[in-house]
């Protein structure tokens, strides 16, 4: 068994204590245009990726998270922060780039997700962590080429993993699992090392995983 974790880090402790569950409102104005008007731009698709990003952001800047159980308002200094770096965590819609053709049309080697991921990016997550460095990983939770489902993927974070042969399993800061400890995604393998299936300890469905671009950036909204 090969284990590694970054020092320091427990999401119970450096991740917020709230749940990515926002109520509906614009995440950007326009003007007097509300963006949701086509579709766009609502808080409650969720602000996973701004989430992870400041948590991570907040980690390497050595800021305490916040205690608090409440989700910031809209408008708010920190809401706005959240959303600044979900929109940044889009690498100029790459990242979104990257999650349609992987849930439309497979992983990058011939289709397999799984096969991708282990050969692919699991090297990837693998380099960061080895490096005491924090994971942002995109998940694959469906297989479809309308673009509408995109917002049913996901944005984490990978703080561990540990691998004996038998598999790779990542433990998770998931901020739709705050205060928990817990949360992993593993990649079976069978005996000759072939990737076999991927599952989540919470039992969301997953079909395969991606490391995201990420650089920290300084929290000022929460000094």
């Amino acid at each position: 068994m090969n284990e590694r974790t970054v020092a320091g880090f427990l999401p119970s402790v450096n991740g917020f204590h709230i749940a990515n569950a926002w109520p509906s409102g614009p995440t950007v104005h326009i003007g007097p245009f509300d963006p949701r008007a086509i579709g766009i731009g609502d808080a409650a698709n969720g602000l996973c990726g701004g989430m992870v990003y400041t948590v991570g952001d907040l980690f390497a800047a050595g800021v305490a998270m916040r205690a608090d159980h409440e989700v910031p308002a809209n408008g708010s200094p920190q809401f706005n922060a959240i959303v600044r770096r979900q929109v940044e965590s889009l690498a100029f819609l790459s990242v979104p780039v990257r999650f349609w053709l992987r849930s439309a049309l497979g992983g990058s080697l011939g289709g397999d997700r799984a096969r991708a991921t282990f050969e692919r990016e699991w090297p990837k997550a693998r380099a960061l962590l080895d490096a005491g460095r924090v994971a942002m990983i995109g998940l694959i939770r469906m297989a479809s080429a309308n673009p509408r489902n995109l917002t049913r993927n996901h944005q984490v974070m990978a703080w561990g993993y540990a691998e004996d042969g038998r598999g790779v399993t990542l433990r998770l800061y998931d901020p739709n699992w705050p205060d928990r400890d817990d949360v992993t995604i593993t990649l079976q393998l069978d005996p000759a090392l072939r990737p076999t299936g991927l599952s989540q300890s919470t039992g969301e469905p997953l079909l395969g995983w991606f490391v995201l671009p990420y650089s920290p950036a300084d929290p000022r909204a929460w000094r």
